[in-house]
């Protein structure tokens, strides 16, 4: 698989002057500025969307639909987009010269700035390592504490309630319905922490996936992880198997929909989950049983080795005819996140704990 690759010159930025920091001149003897934090402050509070990111062009349809969504339910708030992963923030200006910055870039800014306000917004899924370093780190420590007079409020992770589990459940099974009763089956890829403090946060894959299936009525959803040991691609494997042994079909005759349970349809959608061979590969090197913490090769290429067809629709990678579905590209999952939002709003305080 096609892993996202750094170029020397991006880890070299980090490592010696932070991200996009500096202004530098170019040769016309003009100014350079590469500081993706721009404080345009026009209201009193400030909203700032976190997300782990992408550097794919696609996903970046994504990030400007959730942009929007908060816009228009917060239209007398100044709204900042940040990434979480140093490594994409990098790779994103390279590869699409667009500038974002850490949370604990943008949070001082903010701080500067003089908001009496800030609304800090997750877009992870579980409430796992990011999403926890972002709220007890970036946010609590580094920021209230510091500014113990800015009133802050926390919208937590997607999957952060039983209640959301079941919520989110319910929207990916109306919106595979029709191909589970056509005898389809459906494999989504989350994520997940492949530490054993976070096994709260990578639960919550078993929970959706146990709604799912008693949604559908039958072991036909099933939901693995890129890092979770316990959830990787051999669940999927097992679990297609199993499918076909119960049904009595032969592989060729059962059809497979995949799609990321990410926020976006980024690196690990379109490689890890969708990547197809790479130069000097073949089809008769793809194999099903290999090790999964040392994969070479996509779900999708696993799964047709095994001979499973795959559903075109929402699976194909191509610039043109890109259709790949991350999670926030459903109108309604993007209404949990605002809903956490609103929430947390209501709950808002400073670290004096003034409302």
């Amino acid at each position: 698989m096609k892993k996202l690759l750094l170029n020397l010159f991006a880890v070299a930025l980090i490592l010696s002057s932070g991200i996009f920091t500096a202004c530098s001149n170019d040769d016309d003897g003009k100014k350079d500025d590469r500081n993706p934090v721009k404080i345009e402050k026009k209201n009193e509070t400030a909203l700032l969307l976190c997300s782990f990111g992408s550097s794919y062009s696609q996903p970046q349809a994504t990030y400007d639909k959730i942009i929007a969504d908060y816009k228009e339910a917060y239209p007398n708030t100044d709204i900042y987009m940040s990434f979480t992963s140093r490594q994409i923030i990098s790779s994103v200006y390279n590869k699409l010269g667009k500038a974002y910055a850490y949370p604990d870039q943008w949070l001082p800014a903010i701080a500067s700035a003089g908001y009496k306000k800030v609304y800090v917004q997750s877009l992870h899924i579980i409430p796992g390592e990011e999403y926890l370093s972002l709220m007890n780190t970036d946010v609590k420590k580094n920021f209230m504490i510091p500014n113990p007079d800015i009133i802050v409020a926390k919208g937590a992770c997607l999957l952060e309630t039983d209640e959301d589990v079941k919520e989110v459940a319910e929207i990916l099974y109306k919106y595979y319905k029709e191909r589970l009763d056509a005898g389809e089956v459906v494999a989504l890829m989350g994520h997940g922490n492949p530490d054993t403090e976070y096994t709260h946060a990578n639960g919550r894959y078993n929970e959706l996936e146990a709604t799912l299936q008693g949604l559908s009525g039958e072991k036909n959803i099933f939901v693995g992880t890129v890092d979770w040991g316990e959830k990787m691609f051999s669940h999927i494997r097992e679990e297609l198997k199993a499918f076909a042994e119960r049904k009595n079909k032969a592989s060729k005759d059962i059809t497979v929909n995949l799609a990321p349970l990410m926020s976006i349809a980024g690196d690990h959608a379109q490689n890890d989950m969708l990547g197809d061979l790479e130069d000097g590969q073949t089809m008769a090197n793809v194999d099903p049983e290999e090790n999964d913490h040392n994969a070479e090769f996509s779900w999708k290429l696993k799964i047709q080795k095994m001979g499973f067809k795959i559903n075109t629709k929402g699976t194909i990678t191509d610039e043109k005819d890109f259709n790949v579905v991350g999670l926030a590209d459903h109108t309604a999952i993007r209404q949990i996140w605002l809903n956490h939002m609103k929430e947390a709003v209501k709950e808002a305080s400073s670290w004096n704990g003034d409302k």
